[in-house]
């Protein structure tokens, strides 16, 4: 059975700062953002959330931060120096927050520094992910030796990363009596209401990836799917289509070999809904292209078409729940069909999920809107979907664990 994970962390949710934080706090949070031109977008949502995370615990502790960004091999995978300077902009005058850079994160004199915090004080390490034992937990890891002893408690905030079992969130109740901070226990709230709810449901898929194709065969066993962006191109090859040589190359780049079987089965067992129309961008300029003739392009595919819009908006107005997960198009370049889309099926029951379908919000101002009419904007992505599909988020199992006195013991290397 899978874990109702808002259920079984009632009891470890932190839900009184006053009397569950101390001096030193360390706090897990995921400020992972878009990058354009090498400099991070400055109106980030997941920042803004942080901010206001972080200003209200640091009323009852000193904190310490740990965060990422990027992944290995990509150019977005860079220090947090921008991240600091944007959250101390959003932070009051009087929190003061110091930036630690990785060369000297596990050094003796930060560890001196962290011991003399008090509250209104932060110190927000470099990336976790530039630490080579990032990937690998175990009782040898560097950052789990270096908070070992310092830290009194921990708070995992960080669910856009739960379905990762990465270092930075598995030892931290190793370390200290660990909480799921308040941002993801409002998070988990939005999948148990899901998961409990009778109303019928409809998930837009979008992207520039196809991480999601584990979690469409238990989604689809109870919610109807649209697709947009990479996954609406791979399920029209996986039905046969031509979608034109540049579109092929650029999905058989971006997938692995697997991903095209997947989602031959995906549409083999469901009825998946793709678009009827693209925008594609040839020498240029942008063309409205049916389906059927995008192999009579050489353009590539930037955007769902204005038919595809008006078809899914029909479509979904007979969901009570509708879920946007991930861009429809390159909503950066201004291609803004899924926002289209969105005004058309806003109010109560529209969930937006993910980083960068939130982005696209922020970058129209229409966040607020959003969350004014009804909807829900939340900042977990892949993990929002990991846990409604029922998988299970390893480093809150561990939290679990703690609480039920059971925790199983770290695994050594050697």
């Amino acid at each position: 059975m899978p874990v109702d994970y808002y259920t079984a962390t009632r009891r470890c949710r932190l839900v009184n700062l006053a009397s569950q934080l101390e001096t030193p706090t360390l706090v897990r949070i995921d400020i992972n953002v878009p990058l354009k031109n090498g400099r991070i977008v400055e109106n980030s949502l997941r920042l803004d959330v942080y901010a206001h995370v972080l200003e209200l615990l640091s009323e009852y502790a000193g904190l310490v931060v740990l965060a990422h960004q990027g992944r290995p091999g990509e150019p977005e995978l860079i220090p947090l120096k921008q991240h600091w300077i944007i959250l101390r902009k959003l932070l009051p005058s009087e929190i003061d927050i110091e930036y630690i850079p990785v060369s000297e994160m596990l050094t003796k004199e930060t560890r001196e520094k962290i011991l003399k915090l008090d509250v209104r004080q932060i110190i927000l390490m470099d990336n976790v992910r530039l630490l080579e034992d990032e990937y690998y937990f175990s009782s040898e890891a560097a950052l789990y030796r270096f908070f070992k002893g310092v830290i009194k408690t921990c708070v995992n905030d960080a669910i856009p990363v739960w379905h990762r079992s990465h270092t930075s969130l598995m030892m931290l109740p190793y370390i200290g009596k660990t909480y799921v901070g308040i941002r993801s226990t409002y998070e988990l709230k939005a999948i148990w209401d899901i998961n409990h709810s009778s109303e019928t449901c409809g998930i837009i898929i979008g992207g520039s990836k196809f991480e999601k194709a584990d979690y469409m065969f238990r989604l689809l066993e109870r919610m109807d799917a649209f697709t947009g962006g990479i996954p609406a191109q791979l399920v029209l090859l996986a039905k046969g289509y031509d979608i034109g040589v540049r579109n092929e190359e650029y999905v058989k780049t971006h997938l692995k070999p697997e991903q095209l079987q997947i989602a031959k089965e995906i549409v083999r067992r469901f009825d998946v809904k793709h678009p009827i129309d693209f925008i594609v961008l040839e020498d240029k300029v942008p063309k409205v292209v049916p389906s059927e003739r995008l192999g009579d392009t050489n353009g590539l595919i930037v955007d769902i078409g204005p038919e595809t819009v008006y078809l899914y908006a029909d479509m979904l107005q007979e969901k009570e729940i509708r879920i946007r997960a991930g861009p429809l198009g390159m909503y950066e370049l201004g291609f803004g069909n899924g926002l289209k889309l969105t005004k058309m099926i806003a109010g109560n029951g529209l969930i937006f999920v993910g980083g960068d379908t939130t982005q696209e919000l922020v970058m129209y101002n229409m966040e607020e809107v959003i969350s004014r009419t009804g909807g829900l904007v939340l900042i977990s992505g892949n993990a929002f979907l990991h846990g409604l599909s029922g998988f299970n988020y390893p480093s809150v199992d561990l939290i679990i664990k703690q609480a039920e006195n059971s925790l199983p013991p770290i695994q050594s290397l050697s």
